[in-house]
């Protein structure tokens, strides 16, 4: 690799026309290829001498590297491997109150970050620049809708970030970069009375076994009454069951408490059901991921079976999350407060719970439903000259 130092001139300079002056004191950047792409980047320093050597380093570093020569470690360096190791053991630490599933995406952006380094041959956190980091974000194709990338820009800002802050790195090259605008996805919807009855008349219509067909209904009923997320009514335990049919447990995700109470006739269903000791549904053979997932292959096959749509621009995905949407619906539509709504189910403020069902409340309904009436009459008034619009 041939890097060439070049001088960015500012205006006013008088060897302005003179891209490789050695005489002003403008900004030295580099220009070189990588991997048959051309690169400039700052050599953030404005003497020429100081740029040259380390032009020559960078050459000297990169045909090492080729060679598998390892790098001799410099005062304050770190390896990616290192910082990343480093960053994954704090935030997992058990006094950071996280909980597992929120660990997922950092250790999966982490990943893709060191696959991407070893295959361009980086070892330290320092080599990374704002143009290898925009190469590397932009090899994240996996989901065309752009959720997981915005979740993923949004994950690796903040391993950045506590690079920088931990003086790992002098600057932030992630900083430089914009961020993610994903794509808007359609809401999820809740169910109407007729769907649920008809989904849960088409369990038995399905191919499944007799004992997943059972499991299903009672998963079904447990949601609609309950609003629990898929993944906390699979895993629920025999104990959080109370005789009064009253329910206590913690969400997976955010580590809330949840107290709700169920109809009695959905909670001498759930009675019925013993998968392993101590838990109504769930198989402990299994890790929580993987019986999730095989709910939800359940309840595909029943939406199927019932024709109910599973499109996303229908509000059909995901399937599990309209039960507990339909729950919250109905609770907005009797009656029921925001704030006890945030409780039943889970979330961590009632901010969540306005942003999904804001939408649903009947006092806000009416109140649309009167500002477009009165909009309507003052137009028409104005129309036939009784009142003019302002």
């Amino acid at each position: 690799m041939e890097v060439t130092v070049y001088t960015r001139h500012t205006e006013g300079c008088p060897h302005i026309k003179d891209r490789y002056s050695k005489r002003c004191s403008c900004r030295k950047w580099f220009d070189y290829f990588r991997n048959g792409k051309q690169v400039r980047e700052s050599a953030d320093t404005r003497s020429w001498d100081t740029a040259v050597k380390l032009a020559r380093k960078m050459e000297r570093e990169y045909d090492d590297r080729r060679l598998g020569i390892a790098l001799t470690p410099k005062v304050g360096t770190i390896t990616i491997a290192g910082a990343v190791l480093a960053y994954l053991k704090k935030i997992g630490d058990p006094k950071e109150g996280r909980q597992p599933p929120t660990l997922v995406k950092p250790k999966r952006m982490t990943s893709l970050l060191i696959e991407f380094c070893d295959r361009k041959n980086l070892t330290y956190l320092s080599e990374l620049t704002p143009l290898l980091l925009e190469e590397w974000r932009t090899s994240w194709t996996y989901d065309p809708k752009g959720q997981s990338l915005r979740i993923h820009d949004h994950v690796a800002r903040a391993f950045f970030r506590w690079c920088t802050a931990m003086d790992l790195l002098e600057k932030n090259p992630y900083e430089r970069l914009n961020k993610y605008k994903a794509k808007s996805t359609p809401q999820t919807m809740p169910l109407s009375q007729e769907e649920v009855t008809k989904l849960l008349g088409a369990i038995p219509l399905t191919n499944l076994s007799a004992e997943a067909k059972s499991y299903t209904h009672a998963l079904m009923r447990l949601q609609r009454w309950s609003g629990l997320s898929i993944v906390d009514a699979v895993t629920l335990k025999r104990e959080a069951l109370s005789d009064d049919d009253s329910l206590k447990l913690r969400r997976t995700k955010t580590g809330e408490p949840v107290i709700t109470s169920l109809p009695h006739d959905v909670a001498e269903e759930l009675r019925m059901h013993e998968r392993t000791a101590g838990y109504f549904f769930w198989n402990k053979e299994l890790k929580r991921s993987s019986a999730t997932i095989i709910a939800c292959n359940w309840y595909r096959a029943v939406f199927d079976a019932a024709k109910v749509s599973r499109s996303r621009e229908n509000g059909g995905l995901p399937l599990s999350h309209r039960f507990r949407d339909t729950f919250a619906v109905e609770f907005l539509l009797s009656g029921g407060s925001f704030d006890d709504l945030a409780r039943l189910l889970g979330h961590t403020t009632t901010a969540t719970t306005h942003k999904h069902y804001d939408a649903w409340t009947p006092a806000r309904k009416e109140r649309l439903v009167k500002v477009a009436k009165d909009s309507i009459a003052r137009q028409r008034a104005a129309k036939d000259g009784e009142a003019t619009i302002q």
